[in-house]
């Protein structure tokens, strides 16, 4: 009798430990989450209130039919004020607190050029659909845009 008793009690740990585990077992997130970089005070802030309100849109469209395999994007807005420095806190920040796979910006060359390293070094895409000096060309393998270079002009 002791010998089932102590067995029937294994077992019954056993069950709640594992209902414990499954119920602290780290959840998928809701959302995919991407950063975006770009000068939303300052000068340039009209180019960045341009792009802000395109990714919004195309996000919003996106999310209204499914998201991606069913998940929502959302969108964390750092601001650059057009330049580098910002830009590279900003960029520090999405990939070390917010932990973000895809950054879209920055507006500026000088910008991308000094987030890029971050990027790369990160494995963090970053697509610029702006930047246009012919060195984004060779900034890494993480590093996009879909705008000609200005070595086209």
């Amino acid at each position: 009798m002791i010998k089932r008793f102590s067995q029937f009690t294994a077992v019954f740990l056993l069950i709640l430990l594992t209902i414990n585990w499954w119920g602290c077992a780290k959840k998928e997130p809701e959302y995919i989450t991407i950063g975006s970089i770009l000068p939303l005070t300052g000068e340039g802030s009209q180019y960045g209130d341009a792009c802000k309100k395109g990714i919004d849109l195309a996000i919003e469209e996106i999310n209204q039919t499914g998201g991606i395999n069913g998940k929502k994007i959302r969108v964390i807005y750092e601001d650059d004020q057009l330049k580098a420095g910002p830009g590279t806190q900003a960029m520090n920040k999405l990939v070390s607190v917010d932990k973000v796979k895809v950054v879209l910006g920055a507006v500026a060359s000088s910008v991308t050029l000094a987030i890029a390293p971050i990027a790369n070094q990160n494995k963090v895409v970053l697509f610029s659909s702006v930047s246009t000096s012919h060195d984004v060309t060779d900034a890494g393998d993480y590093i996009f845009r879909n705008v000609a270079s200005d070595i086209y002009d």
